[in-house]
């Protein structure tokens, strides 16, 4: 409490900053890609509608998203696969609906 006010704000965003990436290196090593993927899902989701459904908008390319998952870009492709084939989410391109937010987390483990 006796560092100035911006010291403060700069520990604190270094803090979660370190917890976010000791978080990933243990999904990493705890998760398979699919519950990576739906965590990295659920994190990501904006309601879409006024009914409260979810969607992620991918700002990202497919490649840059797999590499924060540590997985290849096929890998990524084939987890979307699975993930749509399970009845997870639809849609494509830049947009994905989380059709089953449940069934995501508990994909994820959480």
């Amino acid at each position: 409490k006796t560092l100035p006010k911006t010291s403060q704000n700069l520990l604190r965003d270094m803090a979660q900053s370190q917890r976010q990436q000791t978080e990933l290196g243990v999904s990493r090593l705890a998760k398979d890609a699919d519950a990576r993927f739906a965590e990295w899902l659920l994190r990501h989701a904006e309601p879409a509608d006024a009914h409260g459904k979810l969607a992620v908008i991918l700002h990202d390319r497919k490649r840059l998203i797999a590499a924060q998952l540590g997985i290849a870009p096929e890998t990524l492709s084939r987890v979307l696969k699975h993930l749509r084939d399970r009845k997870l989410i639809s849609g494509g391109g830049r947009v994905l609906n989380l059709l089953d937010p449940s069934g995501l987390q508990s994909l994820a483990g959480i």
